[in-house]
């Protein structure tokens, strides 16, 4: 009886300590053998194209080395946040910074109509929108730029929950989470679930934000709209692992239970 009880309390003592959240666990972007070089030895980065979906903001800047010279867009105005206003700002979609692409994928602009926007490229969508733009003016000294108004991300689960915008278009994840504030030990950082929005449907993958190999993967780059889901860690539903402290206290509350039930037996 006395063995099986030692082996019971050996076995308890091994699950708690094996319980404690391990540096290993909580580190970001620790070295491994998986990330990949480029021939110069640089890290390979995998930058995803993005497709404009509908409710993106779009900003439109246009400006002229003469601004005498852009003739019907002279009541155009290139405001810092990034949004083509004109002076009374009509028929314009936009919110906060940008020009809002509609539920039938096209943004309007005053003079100039409807441009279909949804599901092309930043690049594309630069192109065409000059295009529709040098059909009623002459391009000549004048610069034209179409980009997203920002990235919009949503964090969820073990993090500062909530929904951020950031105006750099070129956001890692480890930058997002900076943003956000987010540092839980208990969050599961080896399988980090990214849900990302496209043209064509919904994707998702899980990453490992404590490899340095996460940097050679297309979701360590955030995208617009991109959902962050951080799970819990299993010590965290079984109430230990926080620090040393609260490892002695469940291991000496689980062996005082223990040896209750055995001297409850003994007086039998």
């Amino acid at each position: 009886m006395k063995k099986i009880i030692s082996k019971i309390l050996l076995f308890y003592v091994f699950l708690m300590i094996a319980s404690c959240v391990s540096l290993q666990d909580i580190k970001l972007i620790q070295p491994d053998e998986k990330l990949k070089l480029d021939n110069k030895g640089m890290i390979e980065f995998t930058v995803p194209e993005y497709y404009i979906q509908k409710n993106d903001l779009i900003a439109i800047n246009v400006s002229s080395v003469d601004p005498t010279t852009l003739g019907i867009l002279s009541d155009f105005t290139a405001k810092g946040n990034g949004a083509l206003l004109n002076s009374a700002q009509s028929n314009i979609m936009y919110q906060n910074q940008g020009i809002l692409v509609r539920e039938d994928g096209n943004i309007e602009l005053p003079r100039i109509g409807k441009i279909h926007l949804e599901g092309l490229t930043i690049k594309e969508a630069r192109e065409k929108v000059k295009l529709e733009f040098y059909k009623i003016y002459k391009p000549e000294g004048t610069y034209i730029d179409v980009n997203l108004a920002g990235i919009e991300y949503t964090i969820v689960g073990e993090a500062n929950n909530g929904v951020f915008r950031a105006t750099r278009r070129d956001l890692t994840i480890i930058e997002a989470f900076a943003q956000s504030g987010g540092n839980n030990i208990y969050a599961d950082l080896k399988n980090v679930r990214i849900i990302r929005t496209t043209p064509d449907g919904t994707k998702q993958a899980y990453i490992d934000l404590t490899k340095e190999s996460v940097m050679n993967s297309e979701y360590y780059w955030i995208q617009n709209n991109d959902i962050i889901v951080v799970n819990p860690r299993n010590e965290k539903v079984w109430g230990v692992g926080l620090n040393p402290l609260s490892v002695v206290t469940a291991i000496v509350g689980g062996l005082s239970a223990i040896l209750g039930i055995i001297l409850v037996f003994d007086r039998f």
